[in-house]
């Protein structure tokens, strides 16, 4: 995971990517136990990408074709063994996550996770069986800071959702 997220911070510093944040179940195991999970999500600015309506992977696919990872699995590139996906940050919710995303040193190297209360606010939006399990793990978790939860789902006008979510999980 550590080359991995070399790669990301040399995208970063080259100029490939704009930011970026890990998110998902790779996140969420930075922040506790480790969970299983298939692949990567990284989810990314792109430069000029925010003015398109589109918004096109290709540049970023062939300045690692050029690292030499241009092997897939499914919808992930591999990169050092790890299936990695990128997904471009889409709503004001994942631009927050990416902008608002923790830097963690791991072994000296660095990279960039989305928060706790971010992944949970996303997993409401998704609402998949495993994203319920998600917020139930998140929000049980030690340092997860309710006060700034609450904010997260107020600005993006997810209280609601948390409400009927929190009554049918008995959070």
């Amino acid at each position: 995971m550590q080359r991995v997220c070399d790669v990301l911070e040399e995208l970063t510093q080259e100029g490939i990517l704009g930011n970026y944040a890990i998110g998902g179940a790779t996140a969420a195991g930075f922040h506790g136990e480790p969970l299983a999970t298939r692949d990567v999500d990284v989810f990314v600015f792109l430069p000029g990408g925010s003015d398109s309506v589109l918004v096109s992977l290709e540049p970023l696919f062939k300045n690692l074709k050029g690292k030499g990872f241009d092997s897939f699995e499914e919808e992930a590139v591999m990169i050092h063994g790890l299936p990695v996906q990128f997904l471009t940050a889409s709503g004001a919710l994942e631009d927050e996550a990416v902008r608002d995303a923790m830097i963690v040193e791991w072994e000296g190297h660095r990279m960039r996770v989305m928060r706790p209360e971010h992944l949970a606010a996303i997993a409401l939006t998704v609402g998949r069986p495993k994203d319920r399990a998600r917020v139930v793990y998140l929000t049980s978790l030690e340092g997860f800071d309710k006060a700034r939860f609450r904010e997260i789902l107020a600005l993006h006008g997810l209280t609601d959702r948390w409400h009927s979510w929190a009554s049918a999980l008995g959070l």
